[in-house]
């Protein structure tokens, strides 16, 4: 209880030696902190707007100009702005197993990384070394967790796409979003 009392008494003869000099500069300084704060959120909502117009630039008018021009590639002001076939692809869980499937049913399963995670208790250090098997038949706790990298997905998606092998279905297992997009190079 005698440690609350020196604390508060500690406190209180700091806060008797503040001087009006420096709070001051410690108010100034506050303000300073929360104008940097507010600047940074008006950034982030700054650079959410112009991703957001990048993206329709990109993904929506240039493609659909160039489509209606015809053209798949076209130099404007020492740029190269050519038409590109995005896709992106994930996994919803709920879709999980009907994606797998598809990817073991079409040859594809290589991509699925399998994890197994094994949890030992205090003193197993020499049950940490056996297999899998044996930690199963020893009621130890096993999490098998399946995952395929994203870019990984989505470049088996998109070759599997361009090659006519997908159907609608199995572009809805992989929560898959395509369609041509601008993209600009230097020449």
């Amino acid at each position: 209880m005698t440690d609350i009392f020196e604390d508060y008494f500690d406190e209180s003869e700091a806060l008797a030696q503040v001087d009006s000099g420096t709070g001051k500069q410690l108010s100034d300084l506050v303000r300073t902190l929360r104008n940097v704060e507010k600047q940074i959120e008006d950034a982030e909502i700054h650079m959410k707007a112009l991703k957001a117009e990048k993206h329709k630039l990109s993904v929506e008018n240039i493609p659909s100009l160039m489509d209606e021009m015809g053209v798949e590639r076209l130099d404007v002001d020492g740029l190269t702005v050519e038409r590109k076939m995005m896709v992106h692809a994930s996994i919803p869980k709920d879709r999980k197993d009907e994606a797998f499937a598809w990817l073991r049913d079409n040859g594809l399963d290589d991509i699925i990384k399998n994890e197994v995670k094994v949890t030992f208790g205090k003193g197993e250090d020499n049950e940490a070394g056996a297999f899998l098997d044996d930690a199963v038949n020893k009621g130890l706790s096993v999490d098998n967790k399946k995952t395929i990298h994203p870019s990984t997905l989505k470049a088996v998606v998109k070759d599997e796409m361009s090659q006519g092998r997908m159907s609608e279905k199995d572009l809805e297992a992989f929560s898959v979003f395509s369609g041509i997009e601008a993209k600009i190079r230097r020449k």
